[in-house]
Formats: C-alpha cells, sequence, structure tokens
C-alpha cells in the first residue's frame, strides 16, 4: 500500500480562513449586540458548516493498492477498482468537485467520475499506469 496525500491549495485555505473570520469582523465592526440569542443561535448554524468544511482538508488522501484505491475525502470513503479506470488525465478544470486544488487528477471508470487534487499527480498516475499494465499482464 502506497499513501498519496491530498493536495489544499493556498486559495482554497483562504477561502475558509475568511470564511470564519468574516462574521467575527463584521461583529466588531457594528458592534450590534442588540439580540444576543439571534447572533448566538446564528453564529451556531453558520459555524457548523466548519464540522464539513475542516474534514476535507485534513482527511484528504488515497491509498493505492495493487488491484484498487481508496480515496479518503472528508467523511465519505470510495473505491476504485484500477481495471474500471477507463481515462486519466490532469485537469485545471474548475468544475465543482472532490479536490481542493485546480491541479487536478480527471478519472472516468465504468459509470462514474472523479477528480481528485493530490500533492504528486504526476507520481500517482504513473504508479497507476503501471499497476494497470500489471493487470492486464497478470491475466
Amino acid at each position: 500500500m502506497k499513501r498519496y496525500d491530498g493536495k489544499n491549495a493556498w486559495w482554497f485555505l483562504l477561502i475558509i480562513i475568511l470564511y470564519n473570520l468574516i462574521p467575527i469582523i463584521t461583529l466588531f465592526l457594528f458592534k450590534d449586540f442588540s439580540n444576543g440569542f439571534i447572533l448566538t443561535i446564528s453564529y451556531i448554524f453558520y459555524y457548523s458548516f466548519d464540522f464539513l468544511l475542516i474534514p476535507i482538508c485534513v482527511r484528504n488522501y488515497i491509498e493505492l493498492y495493487d488491484d484498487h484505491f481508496l480515496f479518503y475525502y472528508g467523511f465519505s470513503k470510495k473505491e476504485v477498482r484500477l481495471a474500471q479506470i477507463r481515462k486519466m488525465e490532469k485537469t485545471h478544470s474548475i468544475a465543482a468537485s472532490s479536490a481542493n486544488s485546480l491541479d487536478r487528477i480527471y478519472i472516468e471508470t465504468y459509470g462514474d467520475e472523479l477528480m481528485i487534487a493530490l500533492k504528486n499527480n504526476d507520481e500517482f498516475i504513473e504508479d497507476v499506469k503501471h499497476r494497470i499494465e500489471q493487470l492486464r499482464e497478470n491475466i
């Protein structure tokens, strides 16, 4: 098993930081504490989205095995069989996806597609291609 860590682009992390700072800055700029209960409930609701945002930065990696890989992203886990891969290429698409960077890998399988961003995209692509060749030789 080989592990490939996911890539978190600086702009992606900056968005998350700004997302968390804007309400605090706004509160201190306007200094309106008149309705504390509504303000507290609003902040709890607003910051509850961090429960989804932070895990996708921390739990973002791939475990590559001989015949498949497991993609961990936030609370999700996806298994992709190497024999099912139809297309795999680097892309800089801005399409919404499970990738925290624009430096992405597009993977198309029979019946599914996926975008991932890894710190070592080129190494991962070469490793997967090599393992697919080995699988074909062993058939």
